[in-house]
């Protein structure tokens, strides 16, 4: 096996905190969390939830397709549908364990 390669990169000391405190909740060292990071990112993976784009983008079509969805139910003969349908999604996210509405805070 080839010997690695070192990298240098300087950042502020408010980033070196959040990689450091990153990686010691995930129990690596640094340069492995670091390395990992960097093979997520090459490798064309979400950065993960600090992604803004990302989340704006997942947002958009989310809401898109709750809009969609919504106006179909509404208008669907059955008016019972719709009701039904939010009582199945309720019960999904307390399967998955996710509260169906918001604990604190609100919308944007």
């Amino acid at each position: 096996m080839p010997r690695p390669i070192s990298l240098q990169v300087y950042v502020s000391p408010e980033l070196a905190q959040q990689v450091r405190a990153a990686a010691e909740a995930d129990g690596l060292a640094v340069s492995e969390w670091l390395r990992s990071q960097l093979k997520k990112a090459l490798a064309g993976a979400p950065a993960g939830a600090t992604d803004r784009g990302l989340l704006d983008k997942l947002y958009r079509q989310s809401l898109f397709a709750f809009v969609g969805l919504d106006a179909l139910l509404s208008g669907h003969p059955d008016h019972t549908l719709r009701e039904r349908a939010h009582t199945a999604w309720k019960a999904r996210c307390k399967e998955a364990g996710m509260a169906a509405a918001p604990t604190k805070g609100g919308a944007k």
